[in-house]
């Protein structure tokens, strides 16, 4: 049953025999009313505030759920960069290995060019000094077939005289 403070102090009561004073009656009944109203309007202004605090704390819970939702996404983002840049990383490497190769596979070609250039050159040099031994020994031979002639020729003029 609820009472409002209207309702007790509007209350009338039956006499019976002696019976209670009235006046004192009535200032219960007035203490009472007033004790109540005050509880309602407590009662109503902790309401409110409990409304007020839970429109806040609905907002701080949405802020929240917001802020939980941003930290997942920074999180995904935060690891998808770093699984990027391990890839990219791994790619540099797989190129950086692959050049490598390609420089020592030219450089290894090369090495045998040059080898087989400084054997053709060695083969040339002594072709070259065969050719010139030769060729000297076919001067010495020019020479000492003059110097037979010009002995033979001092024989003859000699032998002339």
């Amino acid at each position: 049953m609820k009472l409002t403070p209207q309702e007790i102090l509007t209350q009338q009561f039956k006499l019976r025999g002696k019976g209670f004073d009235k006046e004192e009656v009535t200032s219960f009944l007035m203490q009472v009313s007033e004790r109540l109203e005050n509880e309602i309007l407590e009662k109503d202004q902790l309401k409110k505030k409990v409304g007020k605090l839970n429109e806040v704390l609905s907002k701080y819970e949405k802020k929240e759920s917001l802020l939980k939702e941003t930290l997942i996404a920074a999180q995904k983002f935060s690891q998808e960069l770093k699984s990027n840049a391990e890839k990219e990383v791994e790619l540099m490497i797989k190129e950086a290995e692959i050049k490598g190769e390609e420089i020592v596979k030219r450089a290894v070609t090369r090495e045998q060019e040059l080898r087989e250039e400084v054997r053709n050159l060695k083969f040339k040099r002594q072709e070259m000094e065969n050719d010139i031994i030769n060729m000297l020994d076919s001067l010495k031979e020019l020479i000492e077939s003059y110097r037979k002639g010009d002995e033979e020729f001092d024989k003859v003029e000699y032998l002339s005289k």
